[in-house]
């Protein structure tokens, strides 16, 4: 054997021992599984499906189909990808993020305690909503403008409204209150929601109008409406919404109610068809898994968007026909007046 081979033999020795030593220790693995199964079986929102979703992860596990990851990131990736094409649901997921784990582990924690319900304490409830990075993110309002010929144009890069985005919102109508239309951009928005109800339908529709019912694993319903307590001036003029498949969750929740109600046009591409509501749920202190606990369907009906999308009244792709929509769309609106 000559020093060429030797050395080529020790460097490969090292590179597979180093590549060996980077994987998660199977027993770490293990834990999180056994724990994702547990949440699927506890929260998923149809109790038989989430069981058969659970077993499907603890047997790709058993497989060795995880064994390989060399990262939190990684395994977060691959299981989300096997729960995924298994439940075919969009709002099941895992996620790789220490410092939000560790807060959503905190909140588990402190939830035996007694609680203060001082607006300080509350705001640390929910850090999408109250967290530093909200303020940050614009509270999802990237841009505001109004073009030459009075279209009001809101680009939203996600929903989320809460008591400290409120300001936000009304500064946003208010901008635009005095246009001839307007163009809620919801492409690419994943979602969110509102801790304070339906306030963004509440800007478009009469006050106490019922919208999405949402039904829980035991078949206890609830149905959102439009509050009562808006005091900002309502906008009346025509309203266009643009989506993409990328558009998901709270954003096609609020673009399947404008539809619904007749309030509003839809251009673009079909959305995501992620409909379910989510919640969270520490694994450790690196990995959240996403399960789904509800369901929506429209008001007295059994219509959801899930898995299939909501289909725009006018499909577009490019910016020119985007605009070439939404120029048909004013007109038709305007001259039916």
């Amino acid at each position: 054997m000559t020093c060429q081979t030797i050395w080529l033999s020790v460097i490969c020795s090292f590179i597979l021992s180093t590549v060996k030593a980077q994987v998660l220790p199977r027993s770490v693995v293990s834990s999180a599984i056994g724990k994702m199964a547990k949440e699927l079986k506890e929260h998923y929102v149809y109790p038989q499906k989430g069981v058969a979703i659970a077993a499907h992860l603890t047997d790709s596990y058993k497989a060795g189909k995880f064994v390989s990851a060399s990262s939190w990131k990684e395994l977060a990736d691959t299981i989300t990808k096997c729960l995924q094409d298994f439940s075919h649901d969009g709002h099941l997921y895992v996620r790789y993020d220490t410092a939000l784990s560790r807060e959503l582990s905190k909140q588990q924690r402190d939830a035996g305690k007694e609680k203060l319900v001082s607006d300080a304490n509350e705001e640390k409830s929910d850090p999408f909503f109250y967290g530093p990075s909200a303020a940050d993110r614009k509270y999802g309002f990237d841009s505001i403008s109004i073009s030459p010929d009075n279209i009001g144009y809101i680009h939203l890069s996600e929903i989320n409204i809460s008591r400290k985005s409120l300001a936000v919102l009304y500064a946003a109508m208010n901008a635009v209150a005095k246009t001839q239309a307007l163009v809620i951009d919801l492409r690419n928005n994943g979602g969110g929601g509102s801790d304070t109800g339906a306030v963004l339908e509440s800007f478009f529709l009469p006050e106490k109008t019922p919208l999405i019912t949402f039904i829980n694993r035991a078949g206890k319903q609830s149905t959102d409406s439009t509050v009562s307590w808006l005091k900002e001036k309502r906008y009346d003029r025509p309203l266009l919404i643009l989506i993409n498949k990328n558009t998901a969750s709270a954003a096609e929740a609020f673009t399947f109610s404008m539809k619904k109600t007749g309030r509003a046009i839809v251009i673009g591409q079909p959305s995501a068809g992620a409909a379910n509501m989510n919640a969270w749920f520490p694994v450790n202190e690196h990995i959240f898994i996403s399960v789904s606990e509800m369901a929506p369907v429209w008001h007295g009906t059994t219509e959801t968007w899930e898995r299939q999308g909501i289909q725009p009244d006018c499909s577009a792709v490019t910016e020119d026909e985007i605009t070439a929509c939404i120029q048909k769309k004013i007109g038709l609106l305007e001259s039916k007046k």
